[in-house]
């Protein structure tokens, strides 16, 4: 059994506006293992970035932490002081934004912002720190790191600074990686590097990372488990094989019909309506006023977390056994079939 490294248990976040208080976060239980990868989807505002952030203590002044603890290595990081959470933050857990310009200061040289890591918190000296920082720019991949050490951001491509982003990340081996949605600006191309070079790194230093995006072709390739969130609550969390092809809830099966495949047809499936208003969530299930599956209960109560399997979780009252049988779409008993075998089999 692998050990259990980070753990968020019923957090709820709040954010006060003028126009009253927004209840991002509500309810959020996941678990982080040592060493794997767990990915966090779902669309704009559903609440990834928050959670990854509150893991940092990185929330705005107008955040309110309602209710919930997130234990790492056994200790609340909600209770820990803004001072304890810098000798953490960058040491223990490490973060990469989506836009590496907004994390690399414009008129510092490469080298010394990398050094400056391992300066802080290795207590390290200046030419051991830039040794260091140059071994890391090698083994990120960007060419001849001795000379380019000396450069500054913007003479770097978007790939080249996502890279030294995330050599500044590693520099004291972290045991959480935290990606958030860190291949949203750059190509195709350049992007299978980046995740290919994330693989890497983790099977090198052995540390787990949170990765956050709204590509689910991404999850597939990177991801251990997933979790899927919608409305500031996980409403599905199993294995990458299991959320891909024997996914439970409807909000699931959206997003994966609204992927493109090999065998989407004309035209392509988007998700009808908007994401709910969170100053006023609605009763029951959020999802409902979106579904075409929804049933009556799901306007008047909030599904559970039902059990699919060890580990695959769906908060949704299909899997109720007294729910009644709902059309699944052809796409995802497509992917039934090939997660049960030819057979297929469903619980719907």
């Amino acid at each position: 059994m692998s050990e259990t490294i980070l753990s968020i248990e019923n957090l709820r976040i709040h954010f006060k506006t003028f126009a009253g208080e927004v209840q991002a976060i509500r309810g959020v239980n996941l678990t982080l293992q040592k060493g794997e990868t767990l990915a966090l989807v779902g669309e704009s505002g559903s609440g990834k970035s928050v959670t990854a952030k509150s893991v940092m203590q990185l929330l705005s002044n107008n955040a309110i932490v309602k209710e919930g603890s997130i234990l790492f290595k056994g200790e609340n990081l909600l209770e820990k002081s803004e001072r304890e959470m810098q000798s953490i933050r960058g040491k223990e857990i490490a973060m990469i934004f989506q836009d590496p310009m907004t994390s690399l200061n414009p008129t510092m040289k490469i080298g010394r912002q990398i050094a400056e890591v391992i300066i802080k918190h290795e207590k390290a000296s200046k030419e051991e720190a830039y040794k260091r920082a140059e071994e890391l720019l090698e083994l990120v991949g960007i060419p001849n790191p001795k000379e380019r050490m000396k450069q500054y951001p913007h003479q770097f491509s978007g790939g080249q600074r996502q890279r030294i982003v995330i050599a500044i990340a590693l520099a004291c081996n972290p045991d959480i990686l935290i990606a958030d949605e860190p291949t949203t600006a750059l190509d195709v191309t350049i992007q299978a590097q980046i995740l290919e070079l994330l693989k890497e790194l983790q099977c090198k230093f052995q540390m787990a990372i949170i990765f956050i995006t709204h590509d689910l072709g991404v999850v597939a390739n990177v991801a251990d488990r997933v979790a899927v969130m919608y409305a500031g609550k996980v409403v599905e969390v199993g294995t990458s094989d299991e959320v891909f092809y024997n996914p439970q809830h409807p909000y699931t099966w959206g997003l994966l019909r609204s992927m493109p495949t090999l065998h989407t047809g004309d035209t392509l499936y988007a998700i009808p309506g908007s994401p709910p208003d969170l100053l006023d969530p609605p009763k029951g299930d959020a999802f409902a006023l979106r579904s075409d599956v929804a049933l009556e209960i799901d306007r008047v109560k909030e599904p559970p977390m039902f059990q699919v399997s060890k580990t695959h979780f769906a908060a949704t009252w299909l899997l109720d056994p007294r729910a009644p049988k709902v059309e699944v779409p052809e796409e995802i008993l497509r992917r039934r079939k090939i997660f049960f075998g030819e057979g297929g089999a469903s619980n719907d």
